[in-house]
């Protein structure tokens, strides 16, 4: 029998410094977003790069609930990516989509958790997720909102603008909406006055808001005629998804990014990822047909990267309806090229056009 080794003389010898500096495979690592450290929102001191809270609520879902579950999901996804940038490094990578250099580099992350929630009581949870989003936006320089379902976007944006203009009133705050669907329903049988599909209208609703500084991007459902025609004659700016997948993101949306980053103090950016068609991520709770595809939505973010952003969501995620577990992957990985790639430029490769193959 092979001589076994002495497993007490091996425990003796190490200590946890000879570990520290080793990656950690894509399943472990703290449950927060990216592994982000923790932290309480009254214990919250000033933040300079991004702060992270969800909101876990679905109490207006009208077709299939479960977007509650989201953040939660999303957390676990994202460890994925926070371990494999520990084994990457800061090495100058190349996208082999799109021809860019860039580096990952990890900014400054801190997760304050999920904010406050009354899963019967709507006007409570948007109380609470109101003031608690104020109070985070007052801290951070940047916010990430993990929400559940749609309906929570007004209250988020809420507590931004809140928290914007009390650092200088009239500052002028943006709005973009990136979803299938307006979400401009005015009343709803089920829900009344707040629910998943008319957070847009209560957003612009606020004292101040301006149609043209809000911007629908990637709708491609059906809708009422005179509610269209009326969004686009009171200046609503509409990008459909099928301009997007017609001539590409950074042409459809030039007009809107030019527009909003030259009166705009600051941009909240939220995604409902129902604006990707089903068949490429099923876990979301309305089905939809003949929406974007993932290149598309990740070419959309990188345009908007030119907006002042200073809070960003994403909603709907809800993971009991993708057992694969790849709509909380797609949606982490999206954040996550958002947020750690850093330093893009052309590599100039006139060997090789990325766009017309090698």
């Amino acid at each position: 029998m092979d001589h076994l080794p002495d497993f007490a003389e091996l425990a003796a010898r190490a200590t946890p410094a000879d570990f520290r500096d080793d990656p950690l495979p894509g399943w472990a690592g703290l449950g927060t977003l990216f592994g982000a450290p923790a932290a309480r929102l009254d214990e919250l001191g000033q933040v300079d790069g991004w702060a992270v809270a969800a909101v876990p609520f679905d109490g207006t879902a009208s077709s299939r609930p479960g977007a509650a579950e989201g953040p939660r999901a999303l957390r676990t996804a994202s460890v994925v990516f926070a371990n494999s940038l520990a084994s990457l490094g800061t090495w100058e990578m190349l996208d082999t989509r799109t021809g860019e250099a860039f580096r990952y580099v990890a900014p400054q992350v801190v997760d304050v958790g999920d904010l406050h929630v009354y899963p019967t009581d709507t006007f409570r949870t948007y109380q609470a997720v109101a003031a608690e989003s104020r109070s985070l936006c007052a801290r951070a320089g940047r916010v990430i909102f993990l929400n559940g379902d749609h309906s929570t976007t007004f209250a988020t944006f809420s507590g931004f603008r809140a928290a914007q203009l009390d650092r200088a009133a009239g500052r002028r705050i943006g709005f973009v909406n990136i979803d299938h669907h307006f979400d401009f329903g005015r009343w709803s049988a089920l829900h009344g006055a707040l629910y998943h599909g008319s957070n847009s209208r209560r957003i612009s609703e606020l004292p101040g808001m301006r149609p043209e500084d809000i911007a629908f991007v990637g709708v491609g459902d059906t809708t009422r005629f005179d509610q269209f025609r009326s969004l686009v004659e009171q200046g609503f700016q509409v990008v459909p998804a099928a301009r997007i997948m017609r001539t590409g993101a950074d042409a459809a949306l030039r007009p809107v990014v030019e527009r909003l980053a030259a009166v705009c103090d600051a941009v909240y950016v939220s995604l409902d990822i129902d604006v990707l068609d089903t068949a490429a991520v099923t876990g979301t709770g309305h089905v939809t047909m003949g929406g974007l595809q993932v290149a598309h939505l990740l070419d959309v973010y990188e345009v908007l990267r030119e907006l002042p952003i200073g809070a960003l969501d994403v909603a709907e995620i809800a993971p009991r309806y993708d057992p694969t577990g790849a709509t909380a992957q797609v949606v982490a990985r999206l954040l996550f090229e958002f947020l750690f790639r850093t330093g893009r430029h052309d590599p100039g490769l006139p060997h090789w056009r990325f766009d017309e193959g090698g």
